[in-house]
């Protein structure tokens, strides 16, 4: 029980105030929430829990009889923040009065970020925010949003490596009926349909040189013509993109423009990866356990000492968005508490991928003819391929594109086809 109150000195008072260490059986170790504590006495789910005066047994607990509500240590949860705002999009969780802290993180890099947050919020600056696939780039954005004088206006996301390079254009500026084929009638632009708010820019090392410059003279003048239009409309929009490209050295190859690069980085945000966040690691896992059990109508109420260690010990290459994924899934598959074996790697780990062996093994059980199971295999090896060349290509579509001779809509629908969720930011 170590990390619940020696890892975490500068912030150990918080998962103090979340968790009760407990046992179940034997001296078997586990972490309760406290705002599920008197569910698990009541259901007898545990047989002792730690108070300041020592370990407490259950039976001679006076809430193994009352049911009238009566709280003890749990009722301290709420003085900090309120649990029940957590299954809440980000937007409600701010307007009800959850802290940019409690969204982001109580460790020591993820209050650097809410401090940059907080500071550029109100202004009207570009905001560049550059991190790791995963790193909660689009949070941070919508935060921003939510922070500014523009949150009763619209946020509009446009993520530019899913649009293909033909209608990113029309996407963004809009277009005039008539202005290409196809075109039978006009259509507003995302940067129209963003005006008065904040337009979010994902992926922005994915567009083309082209766009880069119609994007660069919006930025100077805030001016936008649709395709085939005629008319420049002024827009008032605050741009906010991300990244997880190195755009310097996109830059230094000429696939970035240099100017656009200082016209969109008037601030900038870094997300940190979490392996870099240790001193969160406890308490994103114990919020997004709230967030599951919400999601999924679960009652799951901790962590057992070997699912802590499985945590400390895993490597989170997909930083916090695979650790919400791993809690989600631990929280469907477990009863009362997540166990080690609950917590499954990844999916976006490539060593899950199935072996051929094991492909071939379970087509023979299914009695699959030659022709499925030559299907089965491509299938298998074209989503290992997409794996690794995206991930070779540090993310960025454009490059992966290249590499595989597709372009971006059947890259999209391959990836999604294949399940590869986890890497759209």
């Amino acid at each position: 029980m170590s990390w619940l109150y020696a890892r975490h000195s500068q912030r150990g008072s918080m998962l103090q105030e979340l968790f009760v260490p407990a046992k179940r059986s034997g001296d078997a170790s586990y972490f309760i929430l406290k705002n599920s504590l008197e569910h698990a006495l009541r259901e007898q789910k545990i047989s002792q829990f730690m108070r300041s005066s020592g370990w407490r047994a259950v039976d001679k607990d006076q809430r193994k009889e009352k049911t009238n509500g009566y709280k003890g240590p749990e009722r301290r949860v709420s003085r900090i923040l309120d649990p029940a705002l957590f299954p809440l999009p980000i937007e409600e969780q701010l307007r009800k009065g959850l802290g940019v802290d409690a969204i982001l993180g109580y460790g020591r890099r993820a209050r650097e970020v809410a401090e940059n947050v907080r500071s550029v919020a109100k202004t009207n600056l570009s905001v560049l925010i550059q991190g790791k696939t995963g790193t909660g780039k689009g949070v941070a954005a919508l935060i921003l949003h939510e922070l500014s004088g523009r949150k009763d206006k619209p946020f509009i996301k446009v993520d530019c490596g899913a649009i293909p390079p033909t209608l990113i254009e029309s996407e963004l500026f809009g277009h005039e009926k008539g202005s290409f084929t196809g075109a039978f009638r006009s259509k507003p632009g995302r940067f129209h349909l963003a005006n008065g708010g904040t337009i979010f820019l994902d992926e922005i090392g994915n567009l083309s040189l082209e766009m880069q410059t119609r994007l660069l003279g919006f930025l100077e003048e805030r001016l936008v013509n649709a395709v085939g239009g005629l008319n420049a409309v002024r827009l008032n929009v605050r741009v906010i993109s991300a990244t997880n490209a190195d755009l310097m050295e996109q830059i230094r190859k000429f696939q970035f423009r240099e100017d656009l690069f200082y016209r969109l980085n008037e601030f900038e945000i870094k997300m940190p990866p979490l392996e870099e966040r240790a001193d969160d690691l406890h308490y994103l896992a114990t919020k997004f356990l709230m967030v599951a059990n919400a999601e999924l109508g679960k009652h799951v109420f901790g962590f057992s000492q070997a699912a802590i260690d499985f945590l400390l010990a895993h490597t989170w290459n997909g930083n916090v968005r695979e650790l919400k994924n791993a809690i989600k899934k631990a929280t469907l598959l477990a009863h009362d508490v997540i166990e080690s074996e609950h917590l499954l790697v990844d999916a976006c780990d490539p060593h899950q991928t199935a072996s051929l062996d094991s492909l071939l093994e379970d087509a023979f059980v299914k009695g699959l003819s030659l022709s499925a199971m030559n299907d089965l295999i491509r299938k298998a090896a074209e989503k290992r391929i997409i794996e690794r060349v995206y991930q070779q290509s540090n993310g960025n579509k454009m490059k992966t594109c290249g590499v595989l001779g597709v372009d971006y809509s059947t890259l999209y629908r391959k990836m999604k086809e294949h399940g590869l969720d986890c890497f759209r930011r």
